[in-house]
């Protein structure tokens, strides 16, 4: 939760070493090893994703949204997927999501993962559409010149998704 919902990138390498020490050294590799054996058994292309630290702020990370959001539908297929949710910020009430979807009809209905670094903007999780159903989602902008904030422009767009569903 603490990982998650305040975005601890500090917890986030050493959770990475913990899964490491599943089958390997506690090396950031062997977890590595470990990340992608998660996503080949939830279906994500390989094409869709690379890493190289555990926290995401290497600049050789990747993820395209379309594998995300195939690795968000089979998590939340798990029978701990629940769980999983639960550590994630929720808009307009906690975490790095306490001051976004405030006063918009996703307040309380947004329950997403954010990540910031070098001009690039990332919110991928689940949302409740205003028809009750619960759509998973990934949003990316990357190469945000400066004084745009692209933030503001994902949150609209998920707002006009979640009112259009």
């Amino acid at each position: 939760t603490l990982t998650n919902k305040v975005s601890q990138n500090l917890h986030a390498e050493l959770l990475l070493r913990r899964v490491a020490l599943v089958r390997g050294s506690g090396s950031t590799q062997d977890g590595l090893a470990e990340v992608r054996t998660m996503l080949a058994t939830a279906g994500v292309p390989r094409t869709a994703y690379d890493f190289s630290d555990g926290s995401g702020m290497s600049t050789y990370n990747r993820v395209a949204p379309r594998g995300m959001t195939r690795f968000l539908g089979w998590i939340a297929a798990q029978p701990w997927g629940a769980a999983y949710r639960a550590t994630l910020p929720i808009g307009g009430r906690d975490g790095t999501l306490s001051r976004r979807f405030r006063g918009t009809s996703l307040e309380g209905r947004v329950f997403a993962k954010t990540g910031t670094i070098n001009a690039s903007n990332a919110l991928s999780g689940w949302m409740v559409a205003k028809s009750g159903r619960t759509l998973t989602f990934s949003a990316y902008a990357n190469d945000v010149p400066d004084g745009v904030n692209a933030t503001q422009a994902m949150d609209a767009a998920l707002v006009a998704i979640a009112e259009a569903n």
